[in-house]
């Protein structure tokens, strides 16, 4: 909480709600989408592993703010949102 009964991290919920997410299994594709299926493309499984260990970026705005409260935090002496 910042004091004023605010949570920082609040912020973030426009941000991913503004952000583009992909249509879920068993829904109709978004028209940005590409298409799901594809055929003759090299290496298509390969990628398609690695792919899989993908990390949204959305997974890492709240780590990467609390980290910067931290550092904030060490360099200043108080915590600020």
């Amino acid at each position: 909480m910042d004091g004023r009964g605010l949570n920082p991290m609040d912020a973030l919920k426009d941000i991913i709600d503004a952000y583009p997410q992909p249509a879920l299994m068993g829904h109709p594709q978004h028209e940005w989408e590409p298409p799901r299926v594809a055929t003759g493309i090299k290496n298509r499984a390969a990628r398609l592993k690695a792919l899989g260990n993908a990390v949204d970026p959305l997974q890492i705005f709240p780590i990467m703010y609390a980290i910067k409260l931290i550092d904030d935090y060490l360099q200043s002496g108080q915590l600020e949102f």
